[in-house]
This record gives structure tokens, C-alpha cells and sequence, in this order.
């Protein structure tokens, strides 16, 4: 009976999958269409904000949705600060779900949105790590930033260290996305070095940090 009820949800799931084809291949579309994006959230009026939130959310367990898009668009349509912080909010939310029910639920919860030999890859990457090394896993484009907030669930990090890790990394990859958004062309290139030497400087001081004081940024 377990075969057979086993066997009732793959092929349910496949007629599903197959019915609803045409509108799920129109919202991949649509998801990469940025001035459909912008047009859509304008439309929305008060509530774009919340969608975006819940999108950002979401994007941390769909791997479809395209974060880094949403987060210029919210720069984009609500402006530099009001942008900065709806994106900020939402990836945070997202970001502390993730790492929650992955300690929950441990590996089995995680290997369902994230691939296998990405989580036992950056496992071993992770171990012994803290706040530092979690914030800029969430900053560089080298980590998997999402899937960096499954890993620290997984590991032996603290709940209020992997907090402070996503609130601060989290923050400053929205700047920089936020500020991408709001101003484009518009922003200088002398803007555009302010924004990269903070962020060299920030990954500079995580490691004379590490290698002066590493005890604190191990878990």
C-alpha cells in the first residue's frame, strides 16, 4: 500500500506539473523580465511592498525566484531607503526561517531545496566558523549565500551568532543592490569605489579579526 500510495503522488504531481505548464512557464518569464517585475509591483500599489517581502522569503527556498533581480527592483521602485529595507527585511526573514527549520528538521529538510554535495561542500568550508566568516558567506558572490543559511542551521553555530551574521551581511549586500536599483547609471564611479573599498575593508577586517582574535568568531 505504501508502493502504491507512493506511486499515486509521483504520477498526481506529474499531471500537475504537465496541466499547469503554460503558467509556470510564463512566471520564469515574467521573473525574467525586470520591467515586467517593475510594472507589475507598481500596479500593486500599497501591497508591492509585502509581496516583495514574501518573494525575498521565498527565494530562499525556490531557487527560481531570482533575488538578486528583486532586490535592484525594490531599489528601483521605492527608492534607495525605503528599497534598502524591504529588501533587507525580506532576506532576513528568509535567511532565519531557513536556518531554523534546518536545525529542526536537520538534513533531510535541507537536502530538499538545497543539492546534496552543495551542503556537504560547504559543510566542511563552515566548520569551526562563526559570525565573521557566516556574514560574508552572505556578501560574496563566491558563496551560495542562501544556501549558507541551511549549512549554519546544520552546524554548531549559535542561534543569536547566526543572527547577527545575517543581519549585517544581509544589510550590506542590500546596500549595494538597493543602491544599484535606485540610482544606476546615475551613481558615480568615485560612489561605486566607496561602496567596494567598504566592503574590501570589511572582508580585510574579518580576517586580521580571525587571525588576531579568533575565538571571536568561532561558533
Amino acid at each position: 500500500m505504501k508502493k502504491i500510495f507512493t506511486f499515486s503522488l509521483i504520477i498526481a504531481a506529474f499531471i500537475t506539473v504537465w496541466a499547469f505548464r503554460i503558467p509556470v512557464a510564463n512566471l520564469l518569464g515574467w521573473f525574467g523580465n525586470r520591467e515586467a517585475v517593475v510594472n507589475s509591483i507598481e500596479r500593486l500599489g500599497m501591497w508591492g511592498p509585502l509581496v516583495l517581502i514574501l518573494l525575498l522569503v521565498l527565494q530562499v527556498f525556490l531557487a527560481f525566484i531570482p533575488g538578486q533581480a528583486l532586490m535592484v527592483a525594490c531599489g528601483y521602485v521605492y527608492g534607495f531607503g525605503p528599497g534598502f529595507l524591504i529588501s533587507w527585511f525580506g532576506l532576513f526573514a528568509g535567511g532565519q526561517a531557513a536556518f531554523a527549520l534546518a536545525r529542526h528538521y536537520g538534513r533531510p529538510f535541507a537536502e530538499r531545496w538545497i543539492a546534496p554535495q552543495v551542503l556537504s561542500k560547504w559543510d566542511k568550508a563552515a566548520n569551526g566558523q562563526g559570525v565573521g566568516f557566516y556574514a560574508l558567506s552572505l556578501i560574496l558572490p563566491v558563496f551560495p549565500n542562501d544556501a549558507m543559511c541551511y549549512v549554519a542551521g546544520l552546524g554548531k553555530i549559535q542561534f543569536r551568532r547566526f543572527t547577527l551574521a545575517n543581519c549585517f551581511g544581509r544589510g550590506l549586500a542590500c546596500l549595494v543592490t538597493s543602491a544599484a536599483g535606485a540610482f544606476g547609471g546615475q551613481l558615480s564611479v568615485q560612489s561605486w569605489g566607496v561602496i567596494a573599498l567598504v566592503i574590501v575593508l570589511v572582508c580585510l577586517g574579518w580576517v586580521v579579526v580571525r587571525n588576531v582574535r579568533p575565538n571571536l568568531l568561532i561558533a
